[in-house]
């Protein structure tokens, strides 16, 4: 079968012989049409970061990352019920191999979902991160009013945004905060109030003119109730890691941060602010499973437009093209699309 090889750091490439996976017990084959470069795989292609998570090895010993995908059963294993050769599904494996021809995926809820008729399998392709982002605005509660910063917005941090929109109309400000500009136009798009580019202002400077400056005894804050962090750590940005960024912009009083974003290594960064401002850290990794469905019922009914964030479409024997692409200022989703 035709699968992607990750060999190292900037070195990816198209592989037309790879042995196909067979479906063992509880698992069916999936016929892949449709697959999403994730930030994480941008991180790994930087610098290998998460490798041993993201890559599923073939027999030959190629590596074939993916994980956010959508396609056809090709096949069933022993003891699946409720499910047919044809069906239209997502998958999610957690350790890649999406982006081939064909691959195993086990039968749950969490890994396996029937996609709506009137999804396409690009649109389809995006409802792992839309589900993360379901995720992570269940975990901050917000409510009516409170400003909200979104901390990189790729696929991720855009779907934040969307969540928000969709869950919490009458939210305060939704400020969206990435180094593209043409991420912060989409920001725009999809429901953000405010954009800020870290290379053209100060981040808590620039908030504190959109949302206030507050000022006691524990310290300063830009008014910021909830900071979402999609963007983690990544080291060749300059500046204060994101989460001190998080920190320093966040309310004095009952502040939330939603850790998502990926860490290439670690970091030094002042964390005083904890100390001061009390607030709650938490991480998010990964989604209910019933936020699968509901990432694809509002696909369905258009309460959301996840076709509008893919901004790149490459057939999988271009994929070292596709993930350059991706690492550059005017890619947002970068898809890859497989012929059967």
């Amino acid at each position: 079968m035709l699968s992607a090889n990750y060999i190292g750091p900037g070195q990816i490439e198209a592989r037309g012989d790879a042995t196909p996976p067979e479906a063992g017990p509880g698992e069916v084959i999936v016929a892949v049409e449709a697959c999403g470069i994730c930030g994480s795989d941008l991180h790994m292609f930087r610098n290998d970061s998460y490798r041993e998570s993201l890559v599923r090895q073939t027999p030959e010993g190629y590596e074939v990352p993916g994980h956010e995908f959508a396609g056809r059963i090709a096949a069933l294993g022993a003891d699946v019920e409720g499910w047919q050769v044809g069906d239209r599904v997502v998958g999610v494996t957690g350790q890649g191999g999406g982006m081939a021809q064909f691959v195993a995926v086990p039968v749950n809820p969490f890994q396996l979902v029937r996609i709506p008729e009137t999804v396409s399998f690009a649109e389809a392709a995006t409802t792992e991160p839309m589900a993360d982002a379901l995720q992570m605005v269940r975990k901050a509660e917000v409510t009516r009013g409170e400003n909200v910063m979104v901390l990189g917005v790729g696929i991720i941090g855009l779907g934040v945004i969307q969540a928000l929109r969709a869950k919490q109309p009458d939210i305060g400000r939704i400020i969206a905060v990435d180094v593209q500009d043409r991420r912060l136009e989409m920001a725009m798009q999809v429901g953000a109030t405010d954009t800020i580019n870290p290379r053209a202002a100060d981040v808590f400077d620039a908030a504190t003119q959109i949302c206030g400056r507050e000022q006691d005894y524990r310290g300063e804050s830009a008014n910021i109730a909830v900071v979402f962090d999609c963007a983690g750590y990544i080291k060749h940005i300059p500046g204060p890691p994101p989460l001190e960024i998080a920190l320093h912009c966040l309310a004095n009083r009952g502040g939330r941060i939603i850790c998502f974003g990926g860490y290439e290594d670690r970091m030094s960064i002042d964390f005083g602010y904890v100390i001061k401002k009390e607030p709650v850290i938490m991480g998010s990794n990964g989604y209910a499973a019933e936020e699968l469905t509901e990432a694809l019922e509002m696909m369905r009914c258009g309460t959301v437009d996840r076709e509008m964030l893919i901004s790149h479409h490459y057939p999988l024997t271009e994929v070292a093209e596709a993930f350059a692409v991706q690492g550059r200022p005017e890619a947002v989703k970068v898809m890859i699309e497989i012929a059967q």
